[in-house]
C-alpha cells in the first residue's frame, strides 16, 4: 500500500488495485467504504473531497484496514463494525453472522403475518427481531441464542423491550406460547463450509454449520415449534426445499429475489 502524503483519490485508486489483486469482489466499493469509515464520512462526502490530502495517521489506519480486507479477506462488516439490513443499521462483530439480503424474505413474510408475539430462535446480531420491531409496533418479542457473545451484540441492536435470553433451541421458552416463531438457523452442510468464500470462514462456524446435510437445526425447529406457536418461518439454503417437502408434507416456500426457495413455512 501507498505511504506518504497523498490525496483521497490516489489512496482510493491504490487501495482498489491492491484489493482487486487480492481477489476481493468489489474492490473500489470496499476501498471507498473503508476510507469513509476511517474519516467518519459517508461516501457522498468522500467523493466531494477527493482532492483532500490525508493526514498520516488516517492513511496508516486506512492501509491497515485495506490490508486486512485484502490479504486476510476479513469481511467488510467486521472491519467497519456495521451492516445495513432492511433499512436498519446494525452493529456486528466476529461473534455473529453478518446479516444478508436473503433473510429479508423471512422479514417481509413475518411483517405480512402481523403477529402479536414473536420468538426469534438463534437471533445472532438481532437483525430479524430488530427489523420486525421497527415494522411491527405493539408486537412483543423474545429472542434467544446459545452464545452469550451473540446476545451481547444483539443487545446493542434491538429495542429495550425485546426480551433476550441465552439458551439452546426452545429451552429458554419452555411452557410459553407465541403467534410466530422465526429463525435463520445454521443450514450449510458441514463439509461445504471450508469450501466457501474466504470471508465466510471468518464468521462463527456454529452459526453456519447445519450438520451433514445442513438441515439438522431446521428439522428440529419444524418438528417442535407447534408446542410453542401456530406458525413458523425458517430460512433455508438453495436446494433444500425438495428434501423438506418430502419430509414435511404440509409446508410452503417463499422465494428470495433470485427465485430461490429461501423460507419454509408449515401450513
Amino acid at each position: 500500500m501507498t505511504e506518504g502524503a497523498i490525496q483521497v483519490a490516489e489512496a482510493l485508486a491504490s487501495a482498489s488495485r491492491f484489493l482487486h489483486a487480492c481477489g476481493v469482489p468489489e474492490p473500489r466499493v470496499d476501498a471507498e467504504l473503508l476510507l469513509a469509515h476511517v474519516l467518519n464520512l459517508n461516501r457522498a462526502m468522500l467523493f466531494a473531497r477527493d482532492d483532500r490530502t490525508l493526514a498520516p495517521h488516517d492513511l496508516q489506519s486506512f492501509n491497515r484496514f485495506v490490508d486486512r480486507r485484502g490479504a486476510r479477506r476479513e469481511p467488510l462488516a467486521y472491519l467497519t463494525g456495521r451492516k445495513e439490513f432492511y433499512g436498519v443499521t446494525l452493529s456486528v462483530t466476529p461473534s455473529v453472522l453478518i446479516p444478508r439480503p436473503s433473510t429479508e424474505t423471512l422479514v417481509e413474510r413475518a411483517i405480512a403475518l402481523a403477529p402479536r408475539r414473536v420468538l426469534d430462535l438463534g437471533t445472532g446480531s438481532g437483525a430479524i427481531v430488530a427489523t420486525l420491531a421497527a415494522n411491527l409496533p405493539g408486537t412483543s418479542f423474545v429472542a434467544t441464542d446459545v452464545s452469550p457473545r451473540a446476545i451481547a451484540v444483539a443487545r446493542t441492536n434491538v429495542p429495550p423491550g425485546v426480551d433476550l435470553r441465552i439458551g439452546a433451541g426452545f429451552e429458554p421458552v419452555e411452557g410459553e406460547r407465541f403467534d410466530l416463531v422465526v429463525s435463520n438457523p445454521p443450514y450449510i452442510p458441514s463439509a461445504e463450509i471450508d469450501r466457501l468464500e474466504p470471508e465466510v470462514r471468518h464468521e462463527p462456524r456454529d452459526a453456519l454449520d447445519g450438520g451433514p446435510d445442513g438441515l439438522t437445526v431446521v428439522r428440529m425447529i419444524l418438528s417442535r415449534f407447534r408446542k410453542h406457536a401456530e406458525r413458523a418461518l425458517v430460512e433455508i439454503g438453495p436446494g433444500q426445499a425438495d428434501v423438506l417437502r418430502s419430509e414435511f408434507p404440509d409446508v410452503q416456500f417463499h422465494k428470495d429475489l433470485l427465485g430461490i426457495d429461501r423460507v419454509v413455512e408449515p401450513c
